[in-house]
């Protein structure tokens, strides 16, 4: 596998991406994904059990004792507009006579919520890798299609993807500042340093600026 230093960049739709940049997505968040689409059945593990970690396309990185892929978070770039966007819920009363008993609306089938959601407009959104090029692409075009949350009501949507070899390593480092979640003893963020980062086993302090 030839490692090579990476720049994706996702070309979207314009519809609007939801993105919360104080937890931002990771490439090789994205790409576990994909593969454990192929590499595994059956229930995914508890947030508290160990989860099935695939082999990545990608380097690796070892500090103070931990180890993660060398990808990037996946940052918008180009004109931005932020904005908030409320997915609301509500209790369908004239369907009230399917149900039994009395509905509890604070919680379960029948809860009402409003959830708001940061909404991002950006042209694209680009991550940095040192990996094998061939391989990275195939994945990412064969089974990316969307960004974020709410695919289904037509936000992320990706119509195309450009993996090229850059002359520097960005994955890690650029300018001086994280461009993922890196070590640092003391931080108040406790994550994983490498997917899925929603687990809960093998949490330790980390940094991202």
């Amino acid at each position: 596998m030839s490692l090579k230093p990476l720049k994706i960049t996702f070309h979207m739709d314009g519809t609007g991406t939801f993105y919360d940049p104080s937890e931002p997505m990771h490439l090789d968040g994205l790409l576990a994904w994909a593969l454990c689409l192929y590499q595994t059945s059956g229930e995914p593990p508890a947030a508290d059990e160990k989860p099935f970690e695939p082999r990545l396309p990608l380097g690796t990185w070892h500090i103070d004792g931990q180890w993660g892929w060398c990808a990037s978070a996946i940052l918008p770039v180009g004109e931005e507009a932020w904005g908030m966007q409320r997915f609301v819920k509500r209790f369908r009363e004239n369907r009230i006579e399917i149900t039994k008993g009395s509905p509890n609306l604070q919680m379960s089938t029948y809860r009402k919520y409003c959830i708001p959601m940061p909404l991002v407009l950006a042209p694209t959104f680009e991550a940095y890798a040192l990996g094998d090029r061939g391989r990275v692409h195939q994945i990412l075009r064969r089974n990316i299609k969307f960004l974020g949350r709410k695919r289904a009501a037509g936000k992320g949507r990706v119509v195309s993807i450009d993996t090229e070899v850059v002359d520097q390593d960005f994955s890690l480092i650029r300018d001086g500042k994280a461009m993922r979640y890196l070590p640092e003893e003391g931080a108040s963020r406790q994550v994983r340093t490498r997917p899925p980062y929603w687990n809960l086993h093998g949490r330790t302090s980390v940094s991202y600026t």
